[in-house]
């Protein structure tokens, strides 16, 4: 009994860590999928959901997207630029800096 009792608890918390590389430029950030999950109770707060991004010698906090099996980020950048990369379910990736006109495809994976 005690082993399936074990069993069924949950765990911790696991986030799935995306590795990608776009036109040569290596990203890396976290989906937590808890995150995701709705309020228990109507009178909660707004769940913020953040992540942090690697991409390439850069380090930054951004807003977790993720629609279904479609996963990314949006990141406000300096001077009121947006950023956003989006990985579709098979792997294939982009990502965009439209202040910058930066446009940059690739491919990611769920590396846990």
């Amino acid at each position: 009994m005690a082993t399936l009792l074990c069993a069924t608890l949950p765990g911790p918390a696991m986030a799935d860590v995306i590795a990608c590389d776009l036109s040569g430029t290596p990203v890396r950030f976290e989906i937590d999928r808890t995150q995701f999950a709705p309020a228990l109770d109507a009178q909660e707060p707004a769940r913020r959901r953040v992540t942090t991004v690697q991409m390439g010698d850069a380090r930054f906090p951004a807003e977790p997207i993720m629609i279904g099996n479609t996963v990314g980020f949006w990141a406000e950048g300096l001077g009121g630029t947006e950023l956003m990369m989006i990985m579709q379910a098979d792997g294939s990736a982009v990502f965009a800096n439209a202040r910058a006109g930066e446009h940059l495809s690739g491919t990611c994976e769920v590396v846990q």
